[in-house]
């Protein structure tokens, strides 16, 4: 069972955390780093400002993820410590999924970022949504 069964949860986990460092790292890299990974204008202006907020969501954002992450980690590994596993997992799936497909919705309501940072990050999030919902099926 442990063998291929796991392995979509072990990718989802690894490219879950890759997707939080890579928000951790737009903090330390600053407003080259939001414009880098496709942040909208007025984002990467509020940031060049100094204003708080690109910060802080960026941080939430990553700390989700890693959160995320540890769940998919864990479960892979068979090891039971975090609460509702299969519960939340089901939920990132649901949440990875949905954000993938919503995207031409999402696009109008957060004008700015570049059309290649909607095709990637869309794309990255079905496949993130897939590979948990997979391994969740598996386990």
């Amino acid at each position: 069972m442990y063998s291929s069964s796991i392995t979509p949860l072990y990718f989802a986990s690894a490219l879950t955390f890759l997707a939080a460092l890579l928000h951790f790292v737009c903090v330390l890299w600053g407003a080259n780093g939001f414009r880098f990974l496709g942040a909208g204008k007025s984002i990467v202006q509020m940031v060049e400002r100094g204003h708080w907020y690109p910060n802080f969501t960026a941080i939430a954002v990553g700390l989700v993820l890693t959160i995320c992450s540890m769940y998919a980690f864990f479960a892979a590994k068979g090891i039971q410590i975090l609460p509702f596993t299969k519960i939340i997992l089901s939920l990132v799936a649901a949440v990875f999924i949905i954000r993938g497909l919503a995207f031409p919705w999402l696009k109008s309501k957060f004008v700015g970022n570049s059309d290649l940072f909607w095709y990637i990050s869309s794309a990255f999030c079905l496949l993130l949504g897939s590979l948990y919902a997979v391994g969740i099926y598996l386990i």
